[in-house]
């Protein structure tokens, strides 16, 4: 089932080498935020800082920051499966 449809056919539009960077750059985030992780309390200043969480989320996250870990990695995983379904290495 895709989320978010307008953006998968979007991300159809694109090159394959597009596409297999765009891959290459969604698996380093999510070994980098292995790092960011490591002091969850930190992650949630550091990206709030960097604007990377939404106005409307940061009490929540603040609270929990281990569901900002949670959300980050479901989000990073999802977008790293669609790039595969668009660019065809998965079905």
């Amino acid at each position: 089932k895709e989320e978010n449809p307008q953006h998968t056919e979007e991300l159809r539009k694109l090159p394959q080498i597009e596409i297999i960077g765009a891959m290459k750059e969604t698996l380093d985030n999510m070994k980098l935020i292995e790092y960011l992780f490591k002091d969850k309390e930190k992650a949630v200043r550091e990206m709030e800082r960097e604007g990377m969480i939404e106005k409307a989320h940061i009490k929540k996250y603040r609270k929990n920051p281990e569901l900002l870990e949670q959300d980050t990695r479901r989000g990073l995983y999802f977008q790293f499966i669609s790039l595969a379904v668009v660019g065809g290495f998965m079905e």
